[in-house]
C-alpha cells in the first residue's frame, strides 16, 4: 500500500515536470513609454546577479560560498559579453561599461547588501541604466535518479533546471523599466553551460536596445513616425 501511494506521488511529479517542460519560455513586461526612454541611453552597467546554486552535501560553508561567488562572477561576464556580442553584430544600440569599472562601485557601496538602490548606482557609475538579475542554477533530481525512473517507468525527470530573472533600472526612478523572465529545464544528460548559453543570449536578445526585433521594431517605427491622428 506504502509503495502504490509512493507511486502515485511520483506521477504526480512526473505530471508538474511535463508541465514545467512544456512552460519553459521567456516573458517580458515594460512600461508604455519603453523606446522614447531607452532611445536617450548611452551607457549601461550590466550588476553582479544575484546567484543561487545547488549545494552539494559534501560542500562546506566557506566552499559554498567560493563557488557561489565564482558563478557569480562568471554570469556577470557571460552577460556583458552576450551584450556586446550583439552591439558588434549591429543588434544592439548600448554601451555595456567593463565588469571591473561596475563592480569596483558596486560591491563596496553594498549592491549586495541592499545598501544602495540601483537608481543611485545608475548616478554613481554615470551610467543611464544599470541591468539587474537574480539566477537560480539547481538539480531537482539527480541524473542517478532519473536513470532510474526513466528504465523503471518510461518517464523523464527534470535534473537542471536554471532560472534567470531580469531588470533595468534608469536614474530616474526606483521602479524597472523592463523585467524579464526565462526559463530552461533540462532533462538526463542535459548540460548546464549550453543551457545558460541559451538563457543568457534569449535575455540580451529580448532587451529593448535590441530594436531589429518585436516588438521592439514596430515600437520603434511608432516613435519614429508617430500617428498624427492620435
Amino acid at each position: 500500500m506504502h509503495y502504490v501511494h509512493y507511486f502515485c506521488s511520483m506521477k504526480w511529479l512526473v505530471l508538474f515536470v511535463v508541465l514545467l517542460v512544456l512552460n519553459a519560455c521567456v516573458t517580458v513586461d515594460y512600461v508604455k513609454n519603453i523606446i522614447p526612454i531607452t532611445q536617450k541611453h548611452h551607457t549601461m552597467a550590466v550588476l553582479p546577479p544575484r546567484t543561487t546554486i545547488e549545494r552539494k552535501i559534501w560542500m562546506t560553508d566557506d566552499r559554498f560560498d567560493e563557488l557561489t561567488w565564482l558563478k557569480q562572477a562568471q554570469l556577470q561576464d557571460q552577460l556583458i559579453r552576450s551584450f556586446n556580442r550583439r552591439i558588434n553584430e549591429g543588434k544592439c544600440f548600448i554601451e555595456v561599461i567593463d565588469i571591473n569599472t561596475t563592480n569596483d562601485v558596486a560591491l563596496p557601496a553594498g549592491y549586495h547588501e541592499g545598501r544602495i538602490s540601483s537608481k543611485e548606482l545608475c548616478k554613481l557609475l554615470k551610467v543611464d541604466a544599470v541591468f539587474e538579475s537574480q539566477v537560480q542554477i539547481l538539480e531537482p533530481v539527480s541524473e542517478a535518479t532519473a536513470l532510474f525512473f526513466q528504465q523503471a517507468t518510461g518517464t523523464t525527470l527534470i535534473t537542471n533546471s536554471l532560472v534567470l530573472n531580469a531588470s533595468l533600472i534608469d536614474s530616474l526612478s526606483n521602479a524597472p523599466l523592463w523585467t524579464l523572465n526565462a526559463s530552461k529545464f533540462g532533462t538526463l544528460g542535459s548540460i548546464k553551460a549550453i543551457m545558460l548559453n541559451k538563457v543568457i543570449r534569449r535575455t540580451t536578445r529580448n532587451t529593448p536596445y535590441n530594436i531589429k526585433k518585436n516588438p521592439y521594431r514596430k515600437l520603434y517605427k511608432a516613435y519614429l513616425m508617430p500617428d498624427d491622428t492620435q
